[in-house]
């Protein structure tokens, strides 16, 4: 099992002992586990194996041994207890966005609603609203959000169906019979979700394929073009096979949008026998487009034209910024995430915890902050006497985009830092002219030097509050505010389809991992990936800058 396994089924056991009234230590103990090992950098089997699973934070003698039972097995006694107690359904309604479980709880126990169907029946039925606290407007809301989940239920975030096609790719590229197999579709475009995943295997022998496929893929099955069915994630996945010297072609159309393709069509009907994409392209008289942008936005004329740009790639990244550490809600000390970036390769580390009315997330004090400083000091004068690349780490802070747009702490503690991410963590429910003024009064403020995941989305899971993304980007080319590229996969924010327009306008994109352990630094490839799609530059990449030219930008030189 993956660490982010253990911790889902720790995080599950938490809420299953709040569903059911259980003692809430007892559920943040559980919750703090599933945190301290979804942050790991090393695996969690090979920690129970060498016997360290206790010098991780939040790991004690019991909690060790009920990971010792999941790795074996999968659970562990008191988790199958605990589902036993409430009805199968239950787990699904406190999926809906704005129930959680305490109001979960009170579902069950007041309307006996254990099922998405049931809850979705009760709102319809006007029955939420006998409950205290449960009004017209929040019933509203619940059936829409029912209808939102189901909606995602068929969808499948990017990273996920990236990691599990790692599995088929491998079985496949090592089948005899199999020359070449690529992922292909809207997986290789980078689409932020997709509903199914592609993979393409040039073959002369797609019986071979297809008797693979009966062994590995759920629900198998075969089409004309090749076999579909599920990875034992159960991501749907269609596997498309053709001959090796048509795969240049095949990979190609089973890659690019329905416009690029027609686009490209127009120009130079593509011959079916390609055995590589450029030399498609270069038959048509184009430049080779990038998969990443083979959607149909203008990329088909640039190629014409030659104008295409060069995209920005993981290695041109110089800096991470917009990182947490157990000063707030993190899973590593401000240290070890610094360490952790430098073992990336990169320069330059900022460190942004929460702000004080951030609670939830244990958001800093003022004296906190000044304890933070002193030790981001300290690592610098550390790092200044070390022989080698110069590294340093930036204190930074995340400072909540109060309701009025106005940023936490008082003017003399955001002087304090060295640069401010400002983001909006509470009052989601606004209108798009409400939102678009409380960021753009964000931006004004002479201490924001970046906009933060700038609607709040979370993917298949919460939609962005609605803002006028022309105003904000408007507003920050003003004020020379960086626009935040989300690159936690959970978020990929500011979405792909406005970089470009902000980018044009003079805008920096900084692309952030928002990491709250060492290891979700690697994050930073996924927004990369969409920044991409976004035709960004290196250029035109925040922490693509070199660490003077970065300091420079800190200290108000040339964007």
């Amino acid at each position: 099992m993956s660490n982010d396994d253990v911790a889902q089924v720790l995080q599950e056991t938490a809420d299953l002992l709040e569903l059911t009234g259980g003692n809430p230590h007892r559920a943040r103990a559980f919750s703090r586990a599933a945190r301290s090992l979804s942050g790991l950098t090393d695996a969690v089997a090979d920690r129970h194996e060498e016997g360290t699973l206790v010098d991780v934070q939040g790991i004690g003698d019991a909690m060790a041994e009920h990971v010792a039972d999941i790795l074996h097995g999968g659970s562990f006694a008191l988790r199958d207890e605990l589902l036993s107690a409430v009805p199968p359904g239950l787990m699904d309604v406190m999926q809906v966005k704005g129930l959680g479980t305490k109001r979960t709880r009170r579902l069950w126990t007041e309307l006996d609603v254990t099922s998405l169907d049931e809850l979705e029946a009760a709102a319809e039925n006007d029955r939420i609203t006998t409950l205290d606290g449960f009004g017209a407007k929040t019933q509203q809301n619940i059936l829409e959000n029912v209808r939102q989940l189901r909606r995602y239920e068929t969808q499948w975030r990017l990273a996920d169906a990236w990691a599990a096609t790692d599995s088929v790719l491998q079985a496949l590229r090592g089948l005899d019979a199999v020359e070449r197999a690529e992922r292909t579709g809207p997986l290789r475009r980078r689409r932020e979700t997709i509903e199914q995943a592609g993979v393409l295997a040039a073959t002369s022998q797609p019986a071979a394929v297809w008797e693979w496929a009966t062994s590995h893929l759920d629900d198998a099955s075969q089409v004309e073009s090749g076999v579909t069915g599920r990875t034992k994630e159960g991501v749907p996945v269609h596997v498309h096979t053709t001959l090796p010297d048509r795969f240049g072609t095949e990979w190609w159309h089973t890659t690019g949008a329905s416009d690029h393709c027609s686009a490209v069509e127009e120009i130079e009907g593509p011959s079916a026998k390609h055995a590589d994409e450029e030399a498609l392209y270069q038959d048509a008289g184009l430049s080779y487009v990038p998969p990443e942008l083979r959607e149909g936005r203008g990329e088909v004329e640039a190629a014409a034209e030659g104008s295409l740009p060069a995209l920005l790639g993981s290695d041109d990244l110089d800096g991470c910024l917009h990182n947490h550490s157990t000063d707030s809600d993190g899973a590593h000390s401000l240290s070890e995430m610094a360490e952790a970036a430098r073992e990336r390769g990169f320069s330059y580390f900022g460190i942004c915890d929460h702000s004080q009315s951030l609670r939830i997330a244990d958001g800093l004090s003022p004296a906190e902050v000044r304890e933070q400083r002193a030790e981001v000091d300290r690592l610098n004068a550390a790092y200044a006497e070390e022989e080698g690349s110069p590294f340093r780490v930036f204190h930074g802070i995340e400072s909540d985009i109060l309701s009025d747009g106005s940023l936490d702490y008082e003017p003399d503690v955001l002087e304090e830092f060295d640069f401010v991410v400002a983001s909006v963590h509470t009052g989601f429910s606004m209108t798009q002219d409400e939102a678009t003024r409380r960021l753009v009064r964000a931006v004004e403020h002479p201490h924001t030097r970046i906009l933060g995941h700038p609607t709040g989305r979370l993917l298949l899971r919460r939609e962005g509050y609605p803002i006028n993304h022309a105003r904000v980007i408007e507003a920050c080319a003003e004020h020379g505010v960086a626009l935040e590229l989300n690159a936690n996969p959970h978020r990929l924010d500011l979405d792909w389809r406005w970089v470009r327009q902000a980018t044009e306008q003079g805008v920096l994109i900084s692309i952030n991992p928002d990491a709250h352990a060492r290891r979700e630094i690697e994050y930073m490839k996924w927004g990369v990936a969409v920044g991409r799609k976004g035709w960004l530059t290196s250029d035109e990449c925040l922490n693509a800058k070199s660490l003077n030219a970065f300091t420079e930008w800190l200290d108000g030189g040339t964007p």
